[in-house]
């Protein structure tokens, strides 16, 4: 998770629950160190410690967070302060993790825009998991066929050879991922000015000059 969800009570809740996560920090989240572990020299990892969190619900009652913080800098030497439970993996494998979650959002990105998941036909939850699993379905049959077919063509336009050949038979559908285009695209091209074509060049008019 990125830093816009930053939510104790979720995190603890996670804990409990045994699920494991990492949620990014920001600058302004203060901890406590309980326990600092070493880091190797050379690396992006700055900081790996178990941290205790303190914090406030809206019942006003405090509560105590104990986790695994990390920090680490990119190659624009940004720093970024990560939260997680995962104590079976190095902090550099954290680190990639949570480097990584861009790729997760650009295949959610293609499932909403591709697969017509931004809307939501039933407010059950067990709709709303089944509808999320067919497009995870659907989505994991294109990659299966790009990969089958070892073709160039992007999952989008395997896609929509997918719904034009629907109701055609698999060899004509294949055929079509397989084609080579017919001409090279030779881009924008510049367009003349309109009207007809002069048939006769151009004839400059004489200038007089006068001189003093």
């Amino acid at each position: 998770m990125d830093r816009g969800y930053i939510q104790y009570e979720l995190y603890e809740s996670l804990i409990h629950q045994q699920m494991r996560f990492v949620a990014r920090l920001q600058t302004k989240n203060k901890v406590t160190i309980l326990h600092q572990r070493a880091v190797p020299e050379g690396s992006p990892i700055t900081l790996d410690a178990d941290v205790e969190i303190q914090w406030n619900d809206k019942q006003k009652q405090t509560h105590h967070l104990q986790a695994r913080l990390i920090e680490f800098t990119d190659e624009q030497k940004r720093t970024y302060r990560l939260l997680t439970n995962v104590q079976d993996r190095s902090a550099q494998e954290i680190s990639e993790i949570y480097r990584y979650r861009w790729l997760i959002e650009l295949f959610f990105k293609w499932i909403k825009q591709h697969l017509r998941l931004v809307k939501i036909y039933s407010a059950n939850q067990t709709a709303i998991w089944n509808q999320i699993y067919l497009a995870l379905i659907a989505y994991s049959l294109v990659l299966l066929i790009k990969l089958e077919m070892q073709t160039d063509l992007s999952l989008w336009q395997i896609l929509k050879r997918m719904r034009l050949y629907a109701e055609r038979s698999w060899e004509e559908f294949q055929q079509a991922v397989l084609r080579p285009p017919s001409k090279p695209s030779k881009g924008r091209r510049k367009k003349g000015r309109p009207g007809r074509p002069r048939k006769h060049p151009l004839k400059l008019k004489s200038v007089k000059m006068v001189l003093e």
